[in-house]
């Protein structure tokens, strides 16, 4: 009883005021489906009051202005309507006529306020929940890669990452994501995490898409583009949604190989919202994927134009283990010192080094490729006043998957959570929240492959017994008995390997276990990272205040608190704390009769690794000179502080190899390079071969400082008779203190040069570091959407980037085509009722290019053509529907990164209920 008298009371509470208060009820329609219009404002005229109608086109509001009074309905995809409203008495019924929305979308992003994406003073793009709910994509991450100016790479199912104009990598920390207000990087490697801990497939209201250079509003590693998501809001999107999707993949066709056979996919989603009273309201959300990922397969021979089977070094990009790599003379001397007789055979291979590589073991059947995703996410909203709200709320992501930078990582039973408190009023916020990760037992698939071949036979041990020696024994016979070179080396790698852990043995799961759960700090492969950031923020719409302009203010303050057990960082005895502080302001006004919008941007960051500050710009201007005509011209002053990674890393990438950053305190403290150089690994293979130690070039280091960037942009935008809209752009940007890798290496505790001659004795680096020249990029972009009436809707859009000058002693991650070309046909209603729907996408890529950050692989990407279709039926009474449909429907096996996964087709069968 004391519990309930508690409950009763509470929601007294939060109902107090609207005691003497009046109730208008009413529902609202499609004219032309007569189904009820979820989500459409209701809005008392001349007053702050309103509410939204619920999931079935009703609305209950509370009011305390007198009757008469005017309702203003409204909503994207309908005509807006004025309702007289005489009393309560009777429930208002409404039509609403829906209408095309082409040129009629708002975004936030571009300026941190309401505008229309036509009039943006910079190139957006946006996907709308209607345009995600009648795709044929599985998920709106996949939707992404058909937007303008977007490069994506797939490192496996549910870990996409994205990136615009030209610079393309998995895990870019130059692309900032942003989830209703939080960056949504993981804290200590600082590339934004897709999907794991984003919205739910339900819950996305909006995707905003800025291309190119944003730090002026959104801080640093803002480089290459910002994506901002915004959930939709319990008061205005309620009740209860439910997805289902059931589907197959790795159906075999004649052309591709794949080594999984055809099986289940499965993606379940679901929703509940719901409004308590006018003051209150709450959503929970869950989404849970599982699937067989798809595989990498690449075997292209990281060492050389040879395959496994002629090559004795070889080392595939998607084979792991091979990277242990010995020249073989040591072991060939010792058999001629041996025994003389031996001569004839060792001698003429003694003229040139012998590279012979361990064996490696291919992706499929040593990385798990179960692939699986689990988020929740819940948010409780409660409304002080009218003008004033407070939000708290929660997401949790767990699973696995599989990520590509200097190796491929599975991504084991990682947890993401994400923390958020912020009180809102139309003028201004408070937010904070933290982001803590976790990385499970994470699977490092080279290193651990090298280690798991040490631990079945050992390299060698003292040029007495192991692997090689075995090797060259084998070797040697087999030359003896007559046999080609080739066919000895086969010989050889057969005898050595007798033994060998193989794939799916209790020996090798033993061993792989065993590695794989050792911390990198003993030996193993373990990661530890239990980095955690911290964030807190206000900003303040200064306009009410100064009325001859628009002010907008804002102040950052983060906290990255890096915590590997010195896995990750040089973290040893206590996690390092990483501040950034900023704060920046926005000015804009219109002038000439309105017709032309001027805004200006600057922002101060200030980060604790870098001595000097940072200060960004941003100036446009958008002209309209004809109606819904708009030329607009910006100039982007952006930066980005190396990222945790590109400063501190500190992990072992394989036997005697390192990826590292480029801070001289870890270079000199912990590599001393500042007493035993460095050389670029280049030259030091140069010397191996000729033995003329002039051919060593010094690698020149400086602690790394941030890269900056200098953009500008000039586009036309214009929308023609309501139905035809276009967007042209060109851009040209110019970069200094670019952030690349180089590969090096030095001889820690000597500086004799001569020390490079033995493999064993040399440590190598992939090292981060800002090339000295200046890089340009530049590219054009173009779009049309048609709407070509009775709910058919065309869209097309073709962008190309470019990159000049660039610094080739770098990996610079541009990794683009010549051109992409998209293109979207479908109907999200036809038929009796509008039951019909359909959707299909075009994706067209010429082949190109392709390297990969950290050395794990460069080359050809084959040119794509993508295509996705689905058809759709809506059951009205049940208020369900059936969709079926299809990715790469041609089952066309495609690649979007060298050493990443061929990806083919999923067929699949969806069912959705109650969807808004």
């Amino acid at each position: 009883m004391k519990v309930t008298r508690l409950f009763l009371l509470i929601l007294s509470l939060f109902s107090f005021g609207s005691l003497n208060a009046q109730v208008i009820k009413g529902t609202i329609k499609n004219s032309a489906t007569l189904e009820g219009a979820p989500a459409v404002s209701v809005h008392v005229k001349n007053s702050s009051e309103g509410t939204y109608t619920d999931d079935r086109g009703r609305f209950q509001l509370t009011i305390k202005k007198k009757f008469p009074l005017v309702l203003i309905l409204s909503s994207i995809g309908y005509e807006t309507k004025e309702v007289n409203v005489a009393s309560s008495s009777a429930a208002v019924e409404v039509m609403l006529n829906p209408t095309s929305i082409l040129g009629q979308e708002v975004v936030v992003s571009a300026s941190r306020m309401v505008q229309k994406k036509l009039s943006s003073p910079v190139t957006i793009e946006q996907l709308g929940s209607k345009e995600i709910s009648n795709s044929p994509q599985l998920n709106y991450m996949d939707m992404i890669q058909g937007l303008r100016g977007v490069d994506v790479t797939v490192s496996s199912i549910g870990f996409t990452s994205i990136s615009t104009r030209g610079f393309n990598t998995s895990g870019n920390t130059n692309f900032t994501q942003i989830v209703d207000g939080m960056d949504n990087q993981a804290p200590g490697l600082n590339f934004p995490l897709g999907s794991a801990i984003s919205l739910t497939q339900l819950d996305v209201d909006n995707v905003e898409l800025l291309s190119g250079a944003s730090s002026a509003l959104y801080g640093s590693r803002g480089l290459n583009g910002t994506m901002v998501m915004t959930g939709k809001n319990p008061f205005k999107y309620q009740g209860l949604s439910v997805l289902v999707t059931q589907g197959v993949n790795h159906v075999k066709n004649s052309r591709d190989y794949d080594p999984v056979s055809a099986s289940p996919y499965y993606d379940w989603t679901i929703r509940y919202a719901k409004k308590i009273n006018e003051k209150l309201a709450f959503k929970v959300n869950g989404q849970y994927t599982r699937a067989n990922d798809w595989v990498a397969t690449d075997s292209a021979n990281k060492n050389g134009p040879g395959t496994r089977f002629t090559d004795p070094n070889y080392n595939g990009a998607n084979f792991y283990g091979g990277a242990t790599s010995v020249d073989i003379n040591p072991f060939l001397q010792g058999a001629l010192a041996g025994d003389p007789s031996l001569a004839p055979l060792i001698d003429p291979l003694l003229v040139k080094p012998n590279y012979v590589a361990r064996t490696g073991y291919p992706e499929y059947g040593y990385l798990d490729n179960k692939a699986q995703l689990l988020k929740v996410n819940a948010e409780l909203r409660y409304k002080i006043n009218s003008r004033l709200e407070a939000i708290v709320s929660g997401t949790y992501g767990t699973g696995n998957i599989v990520y590509t930078n200097d190796t491929r990582y599975q991504i084991k039973d990682f947890k993401v959570g994400q923390y958020r408190a912020e009180v809102r009023s139309e003028n201004w916020f408070v937010r904070a929240y933290t982001t803590s990760e976790n990385s499970g037992r994470t699977i490092i698939a080279g290193p651990t492959a090298q280690l798991i071949n040490e631990g079945w036979k050992t390299s060698y041990d003292g040029n007495v017994g192991g692997w090689y020696p075995e090797y060259t024994g084998a070797l040697l016979a087999s030359l003896a008995g007559g046999a080609p070179l080739n066919e000895a080396h086969l010989a050889a790698r057969a005898f050595a390997d007798q033994g060998r852990a193989e794939l799916g043995s209790p020996e090798f799961n033993a061993l792989k276990e065993k590695i794989s759960n050792t911390p990198i700090s003993e030996g193993g492969t373990l990661f530890l990272d239990r980095s955690k950031l911290y964030n807190a923020e206000a900003q303040y719409n200064f306009t009410d205040l100064v009325k001859f302009m628009s002010v907008i203010g804002g102040v950052n303050w983060r906290l990255y608190s890096l915590n590997s057990k010195n896995t990750l960082f040089p973290d040893k005895g206590k996690p390092i704390n990483v501040k950034e502080y900023s704060a920046y302001v926005q000015l804009a006004k219109k002038v000439a009769a309105d017709q032309l919008s001027l805004s200006t941007s600057f922002r101060y960051d200030k980060n604790t690794l870098f001595a000097s500050p940072k200060v960004t710009s941003r100036a446009s201007a958008v002209y309209e000179f004809i109606k819904e005509n708009f030329i607009r011209f910006s100039y982007q002053n952006a930066y980005s502080f190396p990222s945790n990674i590109q400063a501190l890393q500190n992990t072992l990438n394989g036997t005697n190899s390192y990826s590292s950053g480029g801070s001289s305190l870890l270079l000199n403290d912990n590599y001393q390079f500042n007493k035993y150089p460095p050389y670029t690994l280049e030259s030091v293979s140069d010397f191996q071969d000729s033995g003329n130690a002039s051919d060593l070039k010094r690698f020149e280091y400086n602690d790394i400082k941030p890269q900056s960037v200098n953009a500008f942009e000039l586009g036309y935008a214009a929308l023609i008779g309501k139905r035809v809209m276009f967007d042209v752009l060109g851009y040209y940007s110019t970069w200094k203190n670019f952030i690349g890798y180089a590969n090096v290496a030095n001889t820690p505790g000597t500086d004799d040069v001569n020390a490079f001659k033995d493999h064993n004795t040399y440590v190598q680096y992939n090292i981060a570091f800002n090339g000295g020249q200046s890089v340009n990029t530049y590219g054009y972009a173009a779009s049309v959407s048609v709407d070509l009436s009775h709910n058919f809707m065309a869209k097309v859009n073709y962008y190309s980037d470019h990159i000049k000058n660039k610094n080739n002693s770098q990996v610079n991650n541009f990794n683009t085509p010549d051109y992409h070309v998209n293109v979207d046909f479908g109907n999200s209603g036809f038929g009796k009722k509008q039951q019909w729907s359909f959707g299909t996408t075009l994706r067209y890529k010429p082949g190109y290019f392709y390297v990969v950050s950290g050395g794990l692989a460069e080359g050809q990407v084959p040119s794509s053509a993508v295509i996705d279709a689905q058809v759709s039926y809506k059951l009205i009474k049940a208020r369900s529907g059936i969709r079926l449909g299809a990715t790469n429907i041609t089952n066309r096996y495609y690649s979007t990164g060298i050493a990443n996964p061929n990806i083919g087709a999923v067929y699949y069968v969806t069912y959705a209920y109650n969807i808004l």
